[in-house]
């Protein structure tokens, strides 16, 4: 019975303490969002949103929803090849454009279906992927629906990337580079421009997921950049900057953007919105993931995603529950979402200064620092 089958997948996941449940939370969108309500009625500091610039509860963003409601309605209505394809799609594609210094945009129903799309479309059997070993499952999915040969490169290696494509080029005839500017788990930076350099050595494209650097740009430019909306926009899609030409190609080509309804006015609105505003916020995470390490010892931030590498697994759920304890929401990352369990912080534009005290607070009270530089529950 598939019923017995699963339970048994399921209780092996359990015991080794990987069983994911969903979590009811629910924002108050009158203080900006850093705080939540969880399903036992308590009020927390979130430290865990991907919101970076705290723009999802934005008067101005918001503002945008409503008067997109009004005028076009709720949903879509049909895919962008149809009859979906409204107006405010020209304009924020035009703006991302314009950010991402490219000749032109193609907004995805997600940033997930944004790789997913746009990988499996410009490669194939005949060609040859490398793909860092930390990218986002989305770009890992899109590869394997490629049905090109995939070759993992450790991570931000420069020299061993070298290695594969100077090994295997030959023998195929593409070659794609998949990276992030900034790796959503550790909240690290690639070297892009070192990347791109060495694609251009060798006849290959790069990609460069900027789904936690939202408009940070290297200062040689990539093939393509894919990013988000749900994140530092606040709102809900993903998007392709590139070429006319990569662009015209993905629109007839990208299957998860041709069968697919197109996103929601109010949604478009909102994230055109945001992109107007966001670099009056954008300096703000970085400052206070700053100022946390500044207070906890620890080397400077590269991003202002930070992470805290615990013993296990075990350990991580106990600092979860023992931080929610002190009224601090950090989710516990385990396995396979990251390689390690961690407390994954992130740090907002809607965080005040006084929050990141109280987490730090809270931190010192409940893990400690271990000689073997890992975290664990006091």
């Amino acid at each position: 019975m598939l019923k017995d089958i699963l339970r048994e997948r399921l209780e092996v996941i359990e015991s080794n303490g990987l069983l994911r449940k969903l979590k009811q939370s629910t924002v108050q969108s009158s203080i900006a969002g850093r705080k939540i309500q969880n399903d036992a009625g308590n009020e927390l500091t979130s430290f865990s949103c991907n919101d970076y610039m705290g723009l999802s509860t934005h008067d101005v963003v918001k503002q945008a929803a409503i008067d997109a409601i009004n005028l076009y309605g709720i949903g879509a209505r049909a895919s962008r090849l149809t009859t979906g394809n409204h107006p405010l799609y020209a304009e924020i594609e035009a703006k991302l454009a314009s950010l991402y210094g490219t000749e032109a945009a193609l907004v995805f129903s997600s940033g997930y279906t944004a790789n997913i799309g746009s990988i499996s479309a410009l490669v194939g059997r005949h060609d040859m992927i490398l793909a860092d070993k930390f990218i986002h499952a989305s770009s890992l999915d899109g590869a394997r629906l490629s049905g090109a040969t995939i070759y993992r490169f450790t991570h931000n290696n420069v020299d061993h990337c070298m290695q594969l494509i100077s090994k295997y080029r030959e023998l195929h005839d593409n070659c794609l580079i998949l990276l992030e500017n900034i790796y959503g788990v550790d909240g690290d930076l690639a070297p892009v421009d070192e990347f791109i350099q060495l694609a251009k050595e060798w006849n290959a494209w790069v990609i460069v997921d900027t789904a936690h650097g939202f408009g940070m740009l290297s200062s040689l430019q990539a093939d393509i950049y894919v990013g988000t909306l749900s994140k530092a926009m606040g709102a809900l899609g993903g998007f392709v900057c590139s070429s006319k030409i990569t662009i015209e190609y993905l629109l007839n080509k990208s299957r998860s953007f041709i069968y697919t309804t197109a996103l929601p006015p109010a949604i478009i609105a909102a994230a055109s919105a945001s992109i107007d505003l966001f670099k009056s916020y954008a300096e703000v995470p970085m400052r206070l993931a700053k100022e946390f390490c500044k207070i906890m010892e620890l080397p400077e931030p590269q991003s202002h995603i930070v992470p805290l590498i615990m013993e296990d697994v075990r350990s991580v759920i106990l600092a979860e529950q023992a931080l929610a304890e002190r009224g601090i929401l950090v989710s516990a990352i385990r396995p396979p979402t990251a390689p390690t369990p961690r407390l994954r912080l992130t740090f907002t534009a809607a965080h005040k200064l006084i929050d990141v005290h109280r987490l730090c607070n809270a931190l010192k009270a409940c893990v400690v620092l271990t000689e073997a530089g890992n975290w664990r529950v006091l």
